[in-house]
């Protein structure tokens, strides 16, 4: 089966594609697709939000805390970008930070990456 990363590089105030970006991490993993998620750019400020209830138009964080639970263990944060935003990644985000030379070696061995 062919793996997929996916690149989430739009903030909570842009997240036009978001939704819909990680619903299909979560449909392609739950078929035992190989699936892995790299928040850069604003894409980062999505691993400091709180969980939200369903109805908040930012509810997507709780759905990214979930993504260990479909088998999706690669999850990685952007340093670079969590730098240039000025925070540092919270212990209960599942998503460890990574260089961009680790993002660049995950996203070369994909066979497919989307980018919202």
């Amino acid at each position: 089966m062919k793996s997929v990363s996916l690149v989430i590089r739009s903030g909570p105030t842009q997240a036009l594609g978001t939704r819909e970006m990680v619903d299909m991490a979560l449909v392609l993993a739950a078929f035992e697709c190989p699936v892995s998620v790299v928040l850069q750019d604003a894409g980062v400020l999505w691993a400091t939000l709180p969980v939200m209830p369903d109805s908040s138009a930012l509810a997507l964080s709780g759905k990214l805390k979930s993504l260990p639970l479909y088998d999706i263990k690669t999850i990685l944060v952007d340093q670079e970008s969590c730098k240039s935003w000025d925070f540092e990644l919270s212990d209960q985000f599942p998503g460890s930070m990574a260089s961009r030379k680790t993002i660049k070696r995950c996203l070369d061995g994909s066979d497919v990456v989307l980018e919202a």
